[in-house]
């Protein structure tokens, strides 16, 4: 039960983290949208938006690094963790030039010669790009730090940073209301600041907490292990560059064929999203140490297990907050908004759909980083995911509407699935018939009579807070029991029993 009590604890505080930075965050994007206009927001978003990805980027990168972290931890190799982590701080040093050089030639060039953008502002769209690139940098050699915090699981510290970074952030939002000079590069300037700040504290705390970091480089130098710690960052940053480049690939298409206020619908739609999506990552957040723990002391029946449950809660928690956000996305971004770019409606319904698709497999994709054998895999899904590129334009090019290329996307996720599915039982040796009656089956139709019940009473309610409110309710009851009688296997439901019975327990006590 300690290890199922310390995912706990950590889940639960990183979802007081998360509650706290994402309504900060919802309104932060209001101010900026008021503050920038639709024309300046979506400049931001189609040559900047990378930042906005830039924490999806990281954690990425820090899985393949924690990987190798948390395996040697459970293994009580504190020497391995050592040498991991300083030959780690060189691979991601030279991964972070690399990103420097590409970004700024392929950014120049697109913005010179590819992307619609009023001359006046081009100037700025260059500054842009620049904080990206001074942004992309810094993150990609904290890497190895965020890593190491993570494989100790200490997720107090992660959620104290990260309400920090929210209200820098929200700071930012409401400076712009009072300055006279170019707003869009004040706000490119102080969000790459912020994100140093964030990256510096990181550090500093580290070395202060973890005796991991306290290493001679030149000394711990290991060519062997470089290559190996290379080849797995690399594959990671590829399948990490692919889903980058899926999503700002649609933008740059949105921009060939339509104005920037589009892409301003699109930038809105995958904030929405990324709200939505934090929750489920706070818990594979929470678990993911353990998985790669199960793997490194040879218990690979149990990290079998925990992958699966991920799988499950993941998509659980994701659409337990989705689904009366999908039907009431109007209300909503009204709400937010006041002023809601044409489409956004639609990207965000279309991106809802989209995630909820990969929140079914995260579980997949940490058991494959906890084996190590991640080539094949994300050279496949990476693939399959970069298609959305063509096929988005030539169905743009034949007149579909914006958001048609989001819903490509979906397809293709759905391939990607049913491949990640089958490289799974490869692995594994767990039958692919199994997966999909265990955990898609039951995630669907567990899902399936509350999207009814929703639907149809959302035809008889009046728009508006009241009617929400009404909607949040019979959403949330009627899934949680949706999840608990059909979703749930017996083991679950006592799994879940052991958890309340350990938590009354500690309430008891303290009383």
């Amino acid at each position: 039960m300690q290890a199922i009590n310390r995912v706990i604890f950590n889940t639960g505080i990183t979802y007081v983290k998360t509650v706290v930075t994402s309504l900060i965050a919802l309104y932060s994007t209001r101010l900026i949208l008021n503050a920038l206009g639709a024309e300046d927001f979506g400049i931001y978003n189609v040559v900047g938006g990378m930042i906005a990805m830039l924490a999806f980027l990281n954690a990425a990168m820090s899985t393949s690094t924690q990987r190798y972290i948390s395996y040697n931890l459970g293994t009580a190799n504190i020497e391995s963790v050592k040498k991991i982590f300083a030959n780690s701080v060189i691979v991601h040093f030279v991964i972070g030039i690399l990103l420097v050089i590409v970004i700024e030639l392929v950014g120049i060039y697109l913005i010179n010669n590819q992307l619609k953008i009023n001359p006046a502002r081009i100037d700025v769209a260059l500054y842009i790009l620049h904080f990206v690139v001074a942004s992309t940098f810094i993150t990609v050699i904290s890497v190895p730090y965020d890593a190491l915090i993570n494989a100790h699981e200490n997720m107090t510290f992660l959620a104290v940073v990260g309400v920090v970074e929210s209200v820098l952030k929200l700071l930012i939002a409401f400076s712009l209301f009072f300055l006279t000079v170019d707003k869009l590069f004040v706000y490119g300037f102080f969000t790459m600041l912020c994100t140093i700040i964030i990256r510096v504290i990181k550090r500093i705390y580290s070395k202060r907490k973890y005796k991991e970091c306290h290493v001679n480089l030149i000394k711990e130098y290991d060519i062997d292990q470089i290559k190996e710690l290379n080849s797995f960052a690399g594959w990671s940053l590829f399948g990490t560059l692919c889903s980058l480049a899926r999503n700002q690939g649609v933008a740059v298409i949105l921009n060939l064929f339509f104005a920037t206020v589009v892409n301003a619908a699109y930038g809105i739609a995958n904030q929405v999203n990324s709200q939505l999506m934090f929750f489920s990552q706070t818990m594979m957040s929470a678990m993911r140490p353990q998985i790669m723990k199960s793997e490194g002391s040879n218990d690979r029946d149990r990290m079998i297990r925990l992958s699966l449950t991920a799988n499950q809660f993941s998509f659980y928690l994701f659409t337990f907050f989705a689904l009366p956000f999908f039907f009431e996305m109007p209300f909503i971004l009204k709400l937010w908004l006041k002023n809601v770019p044409e489409y956004t409606v639609e990207f965000c319904r279309s991106i809802i759909l989209l995630t909820m698709m990969n929140q079914i497999n995260m579980g997949l994709m940490t058991a494959v980083q906890a084996i190590g054998k991640i080539k094949v895999y994300q050279m496949v899904a990476g693939g399959i995911q970069l298609l959305t590129i063509p096929i988005g334009f030539v169905f743009l090019k034949l007149g579909y509407q914006p958001y048609s290329i989001v819903l490509v996307s979906f397809v293709l996720e759905t391939i990607s699935t049913v491949f990640r599915i089958f490289y799974f039982q490869y692995l594994t040796g767990y039958r692919a018939v199994e997966y999909f009656k265990k955990v898609i089956l039951n995630s669907f139709l567990s899902l399936l009579p509350s999207v009814l019940l929703v639907y149809f009473v959302r035809i008889w309610l009046v728009d508006g807070f009241v009617g929400f409110i009404v909607l949040g309710i019979i959403s949330s009851i009627s899934y949680l029991l949706s999840i608990y009688y059909i979703g749930l296997t017996y083991n679950d439901k006592q799994m879940l029993m052991q958890i309340f019975s350990s938590l009354k327990n500690k309430f008891v006590t303290k009383m």
